[in-house]
């Protein structure tokens, strides 16, 4: 495998004990719809209505049901309403089914004699390819290929292709069809299901949501000469067809879907559905082109390390797949490739997916910024159910911004997000040098949340200095703590970027005000308190509390011990230190390090790559590597059954390039500045990054930087110290500072 390989293959892919992590990682979506990577013809014991009552608890430790496959078909703010959950994205009625018999065998992975079987997903042209030998029982050998892609370019298109060549004459037995027969999160969510032939070959399913919300899916099956049977039940319809094959003749089926929701407010989609008619090919070619106009833009490439290629490709996919092209909804943290997280909305969204896209794509990194100012209504109506004036954020928000978080602990107390959302559109306005962004759509959003935090603080007796009481930081092991760092200084920005844009003298000063005494707890030796109780909480044994490594710690421990113990899920003051790093010293970073490591669970996929970041500036190559290694390989090996961890995989963009690329972001420099920290490993690291509205291309080895400005303007930049000016189309080389 080189730095040119783009497939990201299942290693085996006949074993059904695997096959749900890459249904995971296998997910494809064009923003609109998104669909887990099931296999074609389904597994006969691996019932999809399974109905099961999930509970609000800690979804590090919940156990989901064991099911051998997980069918998922989604369209971000699709909604069904649970009775104990709240909002939660609906799993939409799967429409992949093609079942294939030979000869009276049906196609099985587990009992079909395979000869040959490959899948794997091209993660340049997003398109999921399955190749096959079969020898039937008959003595027939079937030579079979499945290809499929949720189109780039018609997002409410999914093509999918058959072909299939058999060594001597024989019957084939095609079935297609949508089956409706599926639950999130074990609850049936479909208060009407009806399902109807349009046409020869043409499926329709109609289904009205328990929240009103209405979706259709017409199947399009082409085959030539094809008579087709249609079989139709409660939960499910079906397309069949028996014809010949004969021996060294290909025969090619085809078969693309089209979704349409409420969510479509009225566009223009298809024109009479004339796309359902296209040919794969052309459907293909036009998807192909989008991806490589992505790619172009987000590529990282290593060379001299193969594995952390592909992975770290495999991130980009799903980043570059998961985002919705508009501000209608955001990104959910399993990137829609699982209902675990119930496609609702988190801190995600600023501190972890947007770097991303702020340096690779800045138009669609505002759409999530913009998808903040489009639901302030909801963050208005949010506060007001809390009894205060202003806005306030949700822990967990729908569509429209309404808080749907069922854990009383965190939609309580978690309350930092809705700073994160301001720390998010000043990012935005800095990276975009489009300062304009908050004194005009963004002046309502500083406004509010000011007037929020206004209400939200308390001065307690004998104290000069206001305080956040009652919070919960990134660290959800400490629930209901008394000024949390990281809250109070993000809390302290929000505000102080508020007055900046604040009219009202008395206002503005009230915001200053607070924002300058708002406390950093510290111990007397300097140490930055993640909170002022840290130090109260209780000693923990995790040796012999935690004798299972494989599983996270809440697993093995009461949520009870968790709360009254100094464990910590996730980096919290290290994370501080990550978005602020010029307010503390490196001594402060490394006694904040060597303190809170050993109380760190990782439970959090956030976690390692916050510490990765931190490693490295700290010059820990060897634990900087150890982290981006735990980042960067979190969905392999089962680990994306439920779904992607998208937020891991923005880290670790920033791991590669804000870490090893050593790039500062505009929050924290007025100009390009790079301050690279190769790994030994790697003999190359390249990248696109957008800078300030400047196109500009990086290129790192263990000798050097090169900078290209593809811009038309001159750039200025920082390597390693030293300032240089790159013209329009020129390339500056460091250490020798040429110019080409």
């Amino acid at each position: 495998m080189t730095s040119e390989n783009w497939w990201l293959d299942q290693p085996e892919p006949s074993d059904v004990a695997a096959l749900k992590g890459w249904e995971g990682l296998f997910t494809q979506g064009s923003g609109y719809l998104h669909v887990r990577g099931s296999l074609e013809e389904h597994l006969s014991d691996a019932p999809q209505d399974q109905s099961y009552m999930r509970r609000p608890a800690n979804v590090t430790a919940e156990q989901f049901p064991d099911m051998r496959s997980k069918w998922g078909t989604f369209v971000p703010g699709i909604y069904g309403n649970h009775p104990l959950m709240g909002k939660e994205m609906a799993n939409l009625p799967c429409f992949l089914q093609i079942a294939l018999s030979v000869d009276d065998e049906r196609l099985d992975i587990r009992q079909s004699a395979l000869l040959h079987h490959q899948r794997a997903l091209n993660l340049k042209t997003a398109v999921l390819t399955r190749s096959l030998t079969w020898r039937a029982q008959s003595g027939a050998q079937i030579d079979v290929t499945f290809e499929r892609f949720a189109s780039a370019a018609q997002p409410h298109l999914f093509a999918q292709r058959l072909t299939l060549t058999s060594d001597r004459d024989a019957r084939l037995m095609l079935e297609t069809g949508i089956d409706a027969g599926v639950r999130t999160s074990g609850y049936d969510h479909f208060a009407h299901v009806r399902f109807e032939r349009v046409g020869a070959a043409r499926l329709r399913c109609a289904v009205v949501l328990d929240t009103g919300d209405e979706v259709n899916e017409i199947s399009q099956a082409r085959l030539q000469d094809a008579a087709w049977d249609y079989v139709a039940g409660e939960r499910a319809a079906h397309l069949c067809v028996e014809i010949p094959l004969s021996a060294g003749q290909s025969i090619t089926f085809e078969k693309v879907t089209l979704v349409t929701t409420n969510m479509d407010e009225g566009e223009l989609i298809l024109s009479d559905f004339d796309a359902l008619d296209t040919p794969f090919d052309v459907l293909q070619a036009e998807h192909e082109a989008i991806w490589q106009r992505r790619w172009e833009h987000a590529d990282v490439r290593i060379s001299g390390d193969d594995r952390s290629q592909i992975a770290l490709r495999a991130a980009l996919y799903h980043l570059l797949r998961a985002h919705p092209g508009h501000e209608r909804v955001a990104i959910d943290p399993k990137a829609y490739a699982g209902d675990a997280y119930r496609g609702l909305y988190f801190w995600d969204t600023e501190m972890y997916l947007l770097p991303f896209f702020l340096y690779t794509d800045p138009e669609r990194a505002r759409m999530l910024t913009d998808f903040r100012i489009r639901t302030l209504s909801g963050a208005r109506r949010n506060a007001a159910e809390f009894g205060y004036a202003g806005a306030r954020y949700p822990w967990e928000g729908d569509a429209d911004g309404i808080e749907q978080c069922p854990n009383w602990q965190y939609r309580d107390h978690e309350v930092h997000v809705t700073a994160d959302v301001v720390y998010g559109l000043a990012h935005t306005a800095q990276a975009t040098a489009q300062p304009g962004y908050l004194t005009r759509a963004g002046h309502a959003v500083l406004r509010e949340t000011a007037a929020y935090w206004l209400e939200r603080i308390d001065w307690r007796p004998g104290d000069d200095y206001p305080s956040l009481l009652g919070v919960m930081g990134p660290d959800e092991y400490a629930p209901i703590t008394n000024n949390n760092a990281y809250t109070n200084r993000m809390v302290a920005f929000a505000l102080s970027l508020a007055a900046t844009a604040e009219e009202d003298d008395g206002l503005r000063e009230r915001c200053q005000l607070i924002a300058r005494k708002l406390p950093l707890p510290r111990r007397a030796d300097g140490l930055l308190l993640q909170c002022e109780e840290f130090e109260q909480f209780a000693e923990i044994d995790f040796t012999a509390l935690w004798r299972d490594r494989t599983k996270p710690f809440a697993a093995q421990v009461s949520q009870e011990r968790l709360y009254r113990s100094r464990c910590l899920k996730q980096a919290d003051v290290l994370l501080l230190m990550m978005l602020f790093p010029d307010e503390f010293s490196d001594a402060e970073v490394r006694q904040a390090w060597a303190y809170y490591l050993p109380y760190t669970t990782h439970d959090s996929s956030l976690s390692p790559g916050v510490h990765a970041l931190i490693a490295l500036r700290l010059g820990f190559a060897d634990q900087a590597w150890d982290f981006w290694e735990r980042s960067l390989h979190l969905d392999f090996d089962g680990g994306a059954e439920e779904g992607i961890h998208i937020a891991a995989q923005g880290m670790n963009w920033q791991i590669a390039v804000f870490g090893f690329g050593g790039l500062r972001t505009a929050m924290q420099a007025d100009v390009l500045t790079l301050n690279p920290h190769l790994p030994h490993q790697w003999t190359q690291l390249a990248f696109p990054v957008v800078w300030k509205g400047q196109e500009v291309y990086v290129e790192i080895t263990p000798d050097g930087v090169s900078i290209e400005n593809r811009s038309e303007r001159d750039l200025t930049a920082v390597i390693h110290g030293t300032s240089v000016v790159v013209a329009p189309g020129n390339r500056s080389i460091w250490p020798e500072q040429a110019h080409t």
